[in-house]
């Protein structure tokens, strides 16, 4: 339906994201809210210790920069992933090639995406995968951080070339915020994850 407007796939993933998840994740914690009598959906999370400012930030950084290093050395695996295994997905699902598409298009597109994928989306997601689930996840016991991680990784289900990417990435940041009981660590991680590769994605304009 997009494509009929000259909007890249991309665009229409984005929207799924604003009409599908949020909206499923947005129900579900309200109906968890008044099944536990709680008062709001803050109250819900399971994670509310508080780390001193400068332990949020450092700790953040560096989750980021360790995803990072993460990132370009699995990239070669993540690439034999998506030729031996997921050839058979078209390739604008495994690819950002915007080469097809007017500029304005692209930006409308581009602009989307760092607002929802850079702060809107991380952070329902971290309410939802951290501050309500984690803590709930007692059942696997020392486990229950890489359970966790396994899951969210498997709800990026348009992402599956870069799984390894994701769980390997993501295990530290669960632990922390898992040890820690601190929320804020992933949400401010995850938001400055996907801000960095939002803004990152502007540089397709130029190719």
């Amino acid at each position: 339906m997009f494509l009929k407007y000259g909007f890249p796939p991309q665009f229409g993933m984005l929207l799924s994201i604003i009409l599908v998840a949020l909206p499923i994740f947005s129900i579900h914690l309200l109906q968890v809210r008044k099944k536990e009598n709680k008062k709001s959906i803050a109250e819900i999370n399971g994670l509310t210790s508080r780390l001193s400012t400068s332990k949020l930030i450092l700790d953040s950084f560096g989750l980021v920069i360790f995803a990072f290093l993460i990132w370009g050395a699995t990239q070669p695996v993540n690439l034999i992933i998506t030729d031996k295994l997921l050839y058979w997905l078209p390739q604008w699902f495994t690819e950002q090639d915007f080469s097809n598409y007017s500029k304005d298009k692209i930006v409308i597109t581009l602009i989307l995406n760092l607002g929802l994928n850079g702060f809107l989306a991380p952070y329902m997601e971290e309410v939802y995968f951290r501050g309500y689930l984690l803590p709930r996840m007692n059942v696997w016991g020392g486990s229950a951080f890489v359970v966790n991680a396994l899951l969210f990784s498997i709800y990026h289900f348009w992402q599956p070339y870069i799984y390894l990417t994701l769980i390997l990435a993501l295990l530290p940041m669960n632990y922390l915020a898992w040890k820690t009981k601190d929320l804020r660590l992933s949400i401010l991680t995850h938001c400055l994850l996907n801000l960095i590769g939002a803004l990152l994605s502007f540089g397709l304009l130029n190719k």
